[in-house]
């Protein structure tokens, strides 16, 4: 994307943010903000079955954060909160799936440089959202690196797994056509695939869900996403009926031919309401196994 269509873009979300959240608050003398923040963020535990996971890394226990959106609904002692929602969670792995920030990045070190202290054996992962490519991407991924997490832009890694796994995570920057996100995800297959021949994805980050269109044909047993929020706004007992109206897949679990999809609401909001659609966090520990959705009778949460 040329430097000016981005900055036509973080010019739009400014006047969106303004008359959303800024003039409303304003308004009713800052209550909207007050409100909102007296929303807990809760910490939700799974036991995930996904038929395609390899049983050599059963068990594998991941922490999920995405959305953010570091901003002015996101304060900094909350931001603080959030990390340490996961100190003690004995994660293998912890993955954020993208807007770090809402508008300007300046200030997204401290989240950083916290969630890099999250305890995690395996290493900490980002992948870029849409709200980050707004300001400057290349300051967001350079405090992302700095702090020591990993930051994966259409790219594969292989990381040791006990005495002698692997485990190969990927991650797709950010785009919102599908056919785009498609083409991202079968870019990174490919190319672990011309790494080892028998290598398959097993972990696979992308902001935008539609990526697990292709997730499920290339066979990526887990693929975790966020940006929909969940539209903030849901029907109580039922998350998938919310105002995310654009996408189909806007929250929650999902499988398609033995492939999984968690679709997180996130942590954050780009405006200063949710209803029935609380901010979370996510911990997850994946087996191999017959797919039934976790959460549903027989298969509970944590």
């Amino acid at each position: 994307m040329s430097r000016s269509r981005s900055r036509s873009k973080y010019r739009r979300a400014r006047i969106r943010h303004a008359l959303f959240t800024l003039a409303p608050d304003k308004l009713l003398g800052g209550r909207l903000l007050r409100n909102h923040l007296k929303d807990q963020v809760v910490v939700r535990r799974f036991r995930v079955p996904a038929p395609l996971w390899r049983p050599e890394l059963d068990g594998l226990r991941i922490g999920h954060l995405s959305d953010l959106h570091m901003g002015d609904l996101m304060p900094v002692q909350r931001i603080d909160e959030i990390n340490r929602l996961l100190v003690d969670e004995d994660l293998d792995l912890l993955a954020f799936t993208g807007d770090a920030v809402d508008l300007d990045w300046q200030g997204i070190e401290r989240f950083f440089e916290g969630m890099s202290a999250v305890p995690s054996r395996l290493g900490h992962y980002l992948v870029l959202g849409n709200h980050d490519h707004l300001d400057d991407p290349d300051s967001v991924v350079a405090a992302a690196r700095e702090a020591g997490i990993t930051v994966l832009l259409d790219e594969q890694v292989s990381v040791p797994v006990g005495d002698d796994g692997r485990l190969r995570i990927a991650g797709v920057d950010w785009t919102k056509r599908p056919q785009d996100c498609s083409e991202r995800v079968a870019q990174v297959c490919d190319s672990a695939r011309a790494e080892d021949p028998e290598a398959m994805v097993d972990l696979l980050l992308s902001h935008n869900p539609k990526g697990f269109n292709e997730a499920s044909v290339r066979g990526i047993p887990l693929t975790l996403s966020g940006h929909t929020h969940g539209g903030q706004v849901a029907v109580k007992g039922k998350p998938g009926r919310n105002l995310a109206v654009a996408h189909r897949l806007s929250a929650g679990f999902y499988e398609r031919d033995g492939s999984v999809l968690f679709v997180t609401t996130g942590v954050g909001s780009w405006f200063p309401l949710r209803i029935h659609c609380p901010p979370e966090v996510v911990v997850m520990e994946v087996r191999n196994g017959s797919w039934s959705e976790p959460g549903a009778p027989g298969n509970p949460t944590d």
